[in-house]
């Protein structure tokens, strides 16, 4: 019994320290951006993704999406936008409502992703069932 107990602090320290790892990783991703050092911000925005297998980016990628944008690369913009409605769900009202998403950027990647929204957005409702 005491070795199940040590094993389980054992588990949940270590789970502990890669959550504050990761949010130390997207802290300095956010801070760079705000620095307006988008080049880096997207390196560290990439290398989060990477390490966070794969759980709760949809404002992650559109927080690189934004990074794409500011450099002028539209079309790395709305490829992240296209990963964050067919992975995890990103939906019309996300374009409108979203505080994250740059207005410009919504209105650019909603014209271009029209036509393909919503076989977009089946994709990702078929990984539901």
């Amino acid at each position: 019994m005491k070795n199940l107990v040590f094993t389980f602090v054992i588990v949940l320290v270590s789970q502990m320290g890669f959550a504050g790892e990761l949010d130390s990783i997207l802290s300095k991703a956010r801070a760079l951006t705000n620095n307006k050092d988008y080049t880096e911000a997207i390196l560290v925005y990439e290398n989060y993704i990477k390490v966070s297998k794969g759980e709760n980016l949809k404002e992650v990628y559109i927080e690189l999406a934004n990074c794409y944008f500011y450099l002028g690369k539209k079309q790395e913009a709305v490829n992240n936008i296209k990963t964050a409605i067919v992975k995890h769900g990103f939906t019309e009202e996300d374009f409108i409502y979203n505080s994250v998403l740059n207005e410009k950027l919504s209105s650019y990647a909603l014209s271009v992703l029209y036509d393909d929204y919503y076989k977009l957005r089946n994709k990702y409702l078929a990984t539901l069932n």
